[in-house]
């Protein structure tokens, strides 16, 4: 049904029950005033009136929210055996003192003693306090599954003081409850008061504290949302907003909930803001403060460098596509940013003590003295920084050369402060210090050179063979796989070498750097095509066998006989 005529339906509801109540109430005091009975009658009957008449108006204000066998007509969004639960314990609650305070002012105006009166009434206040503690009781696993963090991890503290909160939440209620009744039933001056106005301070904190909380955790995602524009051509500045929006949003539910426990505690008397504006209290904010400030400055400082450095190294141009930065830069960007971390965290960690109040003059002093010893004990350690200082600034390598140093030849995969990894042709990874690098051969610097040596027959016209390699290179220039990686044409130097069994003619072609390699195999294989086609040979080695010639020119004869192992010999 529409909400209107569910609104409707539960008004009609509600006035017929009201109506009804009504209508008892009033059918009883005409019949008490008809009759007209004794006076003692007369104030017994008027209180059981009252009793039935106040209790039944209340019930009638509970079904109307609750509406416990009427779920479609419920005002309050709950389920239908948590609605009967509350309706079952409120109907328990409000009848207990309300029926006990009606009956005791009948007695009362019956001849009941003032005392006994007063002894009774505590005994009411009595069963309604046992009454609340047992309701706490039955609510503690309910209360401590809604009080519990959803994947609680020990690790986070937070976590786990709700938890630990979850698991004892009863026993401070059951402990107010008692202590509200004893309030009460001694009469303690100005107690209940005290009590009421506490009560009403920790529930108005803890509903701003709630609606505050809320307030921070939309305000942290708004704080770090990035624009269409910015997330599209810098993703990685997303990520690493995203990155501190729970950690933002954690800091302020916890500043948060601080607050609000000191002005609880400041409810209740405990006088926290008198010690906080004290001269240790104040020291003590001073100093915190100051130490999240440069905890906050080194974050700052660390967190743009290392954004800046990603986003130029992940830069894209205006067509949105991938600008790749140079070898130089992707090498020693990442190096210049670790630094920077090292030299945050020492200058951070210091300062921290000394807001702490520790005297870092022995501490630096003691760091000199080690650093000096342990320069003269690690000569190879610094020998390796020192050396790879140089040739990173030189540009000498960069992450993605193929390069041979120490002995060996691979493709640099790593660089840190002092050692070069390096991956070759097999997967086999080499871990080279930069101290045993005396010397470098970068086969990737700027460019490259594919050299190819042509061997043919000596009967091939070394022309002719030029051309063919010409028209080789020619056509590897215009395969469109091939044409970036050749910005020149095919060179050739000439004949090399005459060999046993070829005439080498030696050509290269200038490459991308890198790409020597595949051009070589492409050449290869497009020259052997190329001769086959024109039938230029391509020797393979051979041997001549000269019997040598008498003084006429003429050779002796080349005898060939068989011989078998079964012969005789002659």
């Amino acid at each position: 049904s529409s909400p209107g005529v569910r609104a409707a339906a539960l008004a009609a509801r509600t006035v017929l029950d009201f109506l009804t109540v009504a209508a008892f109430g009033v059918a009883a005091w005409l019949t008490v005033a008809v009759t007209g009975p004794d006076p003692a009658t007369r104030v017994a009957v008027i209180a059981l009136l009252n009793v039935v008449v106040v209790s039944r108006g209340i019930v009638v204000v509970l079904r109307t929210l609750f509406a416990p066998l009427a779920p479609s007509l419920r005002l309050i969004a709950v389920g239908d055996e948590t609605a009967v639960y509350a309706y079952v314990w409120l109907k328990r609650l409000v009848n207990v003192p309300v029926g006990g305070f009606f009956l005791l002012q009948a007695a009362l105006a019956l001849g009941l003693p003032a005392t006994a009166y007063a002894g009774l009434l505590k005994l009411v206040g009595l069963a309604e306090a046992a009454l609340l503690v047992v309701l706490v009781l039955q609510m503690r696993e309910t209360v401590a599954g809604a009080l519990r963090p959803d994947g609680a991890s020990p690790a986070r503290a937070w976590d786990g003081l709700r938890s630990r909160v979850a698991e004892v939440w009863h026993v401070p209620c059951a402990l107010y409850v008692v202590g509200v009744y004893l309030i009460w039933a001694l009469e303690v001056p100005g107690g209940f008061v005290f009590v009421a106005r506490a009560t009403a301070v920790t529930v108005a904190v803890l509903i701003l504290a709630r609606l505050a909380n809320g307030v921070a955790h939309r305000g942290a995602g708004r704080l770090f949302r990035v624009s269409g524009d910015i997330r599209r051509r810098y993703p990685q500045v997303e990520r690493r907003a995203n990155r501190y929006v729970p950690v933002v949003r954690r800091f302020c539910t916890v500043a948060i909930h601080a607050v609000a426990a000191l002005l609880i505690l400041q409810g209740w008397n405990l006088a926290v803001l008198a010690w906080l504006l004290s001269e240790s209290g104040r020291l003590l904010a001073a100093r915190a403060f100051g130490i999240a400030l440069v905890l906050l400055a080194g974050l700052a400082v660390w967190e743009l460098a290392s954004l800046l450095v990603s986003i130029y190294l992940e830069r894209a141009d205006d067509e949105d596509s991938p600008v790749t930065a140079s070898a130089r830069v992707r090498t020693l960007l990442p190096l210049a940013r670790n630094a920077l971390l090292i030299a945050v965290l020492s200058v951070t960690t210091l300062t921290v003590l000394s807001e702490l109040g520790v005297d870092i003059g022995p501490l630096l002093a003691g760091a000199g003295v080690v650093g000096l010893a342990v320069g003269f004990g690690a000569q190879t350690l610094v020998k390796d920084i020192i050396t790879g200082a140089f040739i990173l600034f030189e540009d000498q390598i960069a992450v993605g050369d193929v390069v041979s140093v120490g002995g060996y030849t691979g493709v640099v995969e790593g660089l840190t402060v002092r050692t070069i990894r390096l991956r070759d042709l097999h997967g086999r990874v080499y871990v080279v210090p930069f101290g045993a690098v005396t010397d470098v051969t970068n086969f990737t610097k700027e460019f490259s050179y594919a050299l190819i040596d042509a061997g043919v027959a000596y009967r091939e016209d070394t022309d002719e063979v030029t051309r063919l390699l010409e028209e080789v290179g020619a056509e590897l220039r215009e395969d469109p796989e091939f044409a970036a990686d050749l910005p020149e044409p095919l060179e050739v130097m000439g004949v090399q070498a005459l060999a046993d069994s070829a005439v080498v003619v030696r050509v290269r072609l200038k490459t991308s750097p890198g790409r020597q390699w595949a051009v070589s195999r492409e050449f290869n294989r497009r020259m052997k095509r190329k001769f086959d086609d024109h039938g230029v040979e391509i020797p393979f080695p051979h041997q001549t066998v000269y019997f040598g010639e008498d003084r006429e020119g003429r050779a002796p004869p080349l005898r060939l006989g068989r011989h078998r192992p079964d012969d005789a010999d002659p």
